[in-house]
């Protein structure tokens, strides 16, 4: 997938192992030994010349605005998958032993020892457990008896499995609408990444030191992650393993002009609702929840039957209802009904998120910043104890100056 003449094979390793093992403490750790590994000294963003003042003094105070991923240019979620078969199994288990425990009350011997052993071996405990029950229950029941209890069965499983596909889609959603990044350059001082980031280097950049590993810089490399380019923006099947984590859609970068000096790095975290936003949360997405299971196609879906007999045992086919459900949550047609009202929900959060990161260890502005501006960044940076330099350039090399 990846071009290993542009991407360091340490990268592509990390995102493999980044991307499938979310729920993966151990191999996740070897993703961030990596990345510590490989990790730069330094890393700077770059402005514009034209950066307002109380910007600026944000910036020298520690402070970090970030964008909402979805809105970056090189955001690509379609990559993404949900693991609807684990979320379901999961929660739809979690169910089980409650259903196990009704039963048990009602009739403390219907389910053998031997029984609950095989419950619990089968791939899919609820849905074995249903199509056990099922079987004990219709031992003595007439045809039409038994048709109606199957229909029964067929009906409660898929609008328990139904309702966990949805709730799991818009939980996703949600969770990747507020996932918001900024990224980093590094080298910040030659020549071909102040042309690239800046205009005629007429702007400035602000250093940030990592050489130190204190509390604070470990927290923050937690959330940096590096950037891998692409010459156009790939699709789920160009990849020979799934994508589960989200934060993903945001380390692809498009570049077609690429030099040995891209090695950008994204900073990349999670908003967490407030009290107040998840008010407002409950109140907006209801209408979005009713509207989509009310939909025909989810009504539908609500009426297949996906009941089957295999060598005369009663199987349930998730994996078809899975296909199907999320085939619908995806389609243009039930996002032209939704899509007022979720963005309404999205829009409980700025799409601008400003946090606390670190103070810079310097700011250094560039070969052709304006000079009437320089003794204004320059007391700006003083007050906040933060150094300021000049980039220079003698002979093709490029060195600081004091202002």
């Amino acid at each position: 997938m990846f071009d290993e003449t542009i991407n360091k094979k340490w990268k592509t390793d990390f995102f493999k192992i980044f991307a499938t093992n979310q729920d993966n403490p151990q191999e996740l750790e070897n993703a961030d030994k990596l990345k510590i590994e490989h990790f730069p000294p330094v890393i700077a963003q770059y402005y514009p010349e034209n950066t307002e003042k109380e910007e600026l003094d944000k910036l020298c105070k520690g402070k970090l605005t970030l964008t909402k991923s979805k809105l970056l240019d090189n955001y690509n979620d379609k990559i993404i998958q949900t693991n609807y078969e684990k979320i379901i199994k999961s929660q739809l288990n979690n169910l089980m032993q409650q259903q196990i425990a009704k039963l048990e009350q009602e009739d403390p011997n219907f389910l053998q020892d031997e029984e609950k052993e095989i419950i619990n071996k089968s791939n899919f405990p609820f849905i074995k457990l249903m199509t056990l029950v099922y079987t004990k229950d219709t031992d003595d029941m007439t045809p039409e008896d038994q048709k109606q209890w199957k229909e029964y069965m067929n009906q409660f499983i898929t609008q328990q499995i139904v309702f966990s596909i949805v709730n799991a889609y818009f939980t996703m959603k949600l969770y990747q609408d507020n996932i918001y990044s900024t990224t980093f350059q590094t080298p910040y001082n030659n020549q071909q990444t102040w042309e690239k980031y800046t205009d005629s280097q007429t702007g400035f950049n602000v250093v940030y030191d990592f050489k130190e590993i204190t509390e604070n810089t470990v927290r923050q490399l937690k959330k940096l992650f590096p950037v891998l380019y692409v010459n156009q923006q790939p699709k789920r099947e160009d990849f020979n393993y799934t994508i589960y984590n989200s934060h993903c859609a945001s380390l692809l970068k498009i570049n077609n002009n690429y030099t040995q000096y891209d090695n950008e790095w994204n900073y990349i975290t999670n908003h967490k609702y407030t009290e107040t936003e998840y008010r407002m949360l409950d109140n907006l997405l209801e209408p979005v929840y009713n509207t989509t299971m009310n939909s025909s196609k989810i009504q539908e879906i609500l009426k297949n039957n996906y009941l089957e007999t295999d060598n005369d045992e009663l199987n349930y086919n998730y994996k078809q209802l899975i296909q199907d459900v999320s085939s619908i949550l995806d389609s243009e047609e039930l996002h032209n009904i939704i899509e007022d009202k979720l963005q309404e929900v999205y829009n409980i959060t700025e799409n601008n998120l400003e946090l606390t990161f670190m103070k810079p260890e310097a700011i250094y502005l560039g070969i052709n910043f304006p000079q009437d501006k320089v003794e204004t960044y320059k007391q700006i940076a003083q007050e906040n104890d933060v150094a300021i330099f000049q980039i220079k350039e003698k002979e093709g090399t490029y060195f600081k100056a004091l202002i």
